[in-house]
């Protein structure tokens, strides 16, 4: 049971690491794709894909931000790193089509 803890906790580290970097390459592009409050959406989608809670608080934002400029900015360089699990599922479950 400690080592599932461990592990899940590893990996809400890494997909928080993930995050962070994203929002701050959207930050020093200026671009943050429509979404209002990124630190909370980020928090929000790290309790989403590392627990399945927050859903709403991690894909209402997501559905409504310029999903174009998410998939360009973030989406493919998610889907090509380790963090990629995280990105389908978010993708999947929000209904993100990029």
């Amino acid at each position: 049971m400690a080592g599932r803890k461990q592990v899940s906790y590893a990996v809400a580290v890494a997909v928080a690491v993930a995050l962070v970097a994203m929002l701050v390459v959207a930050t020093a592009a200026e671009d943050n794709c429509g979404i209002r409050d990124k630190g909370a959406v980020m928090s929000a989608c790290l309790s989403y894909c590392a627990y399945g809670s927050k859903e709403h608080q991690c894909c209402d934002p997501l559905r409504q931000a310029d999903v174009a400029c998410l998939c360009r900015n973030y989406w493919s360089a998610l889907q090509k790193s380790r963090y990629a699990s995280c990105a389908n599922k978010i993708e999947s479950k929000c209904g993100i089509r990029c």
